[in-house]
């Protein structure tokens, strides 16, 4: 199971947030940045963070697939 680490980097001219995501698996670890929108709040904007990992994830592995020539698992 992964082990997820949010930081808030810096605050950006208009109400812009950049945080950085450090994701640690068995295969090893990664570092990426995410900008959002302030939403007001420090657990809303992490929770938009988290959001905007899953969607970059999700569309992650559907171009892995893709390049793997492997199909999309059923839902």
């Amino acid at each position: 199971m992964a082990n997820l680490e949010l930081t808030k980097v810096e605050e950006r001219p208009g109400g812009q947030l950049l945080f950085n995501i450090r994701a640690t698996v068995n295969a090893g670890e990664m570092v990426f940045p995410i900008a959002i929108k302030s939403q007001g709040s420090a657990s809303l904007n992490e929770t938009m963070v988290l959001h905007s990992a899953l969607e970059f994830a999700e569309e992650l592995e559907s171009a892995i697939r893709l390049r793997l020539g492997v199909e999309q698992p059923e839902i």
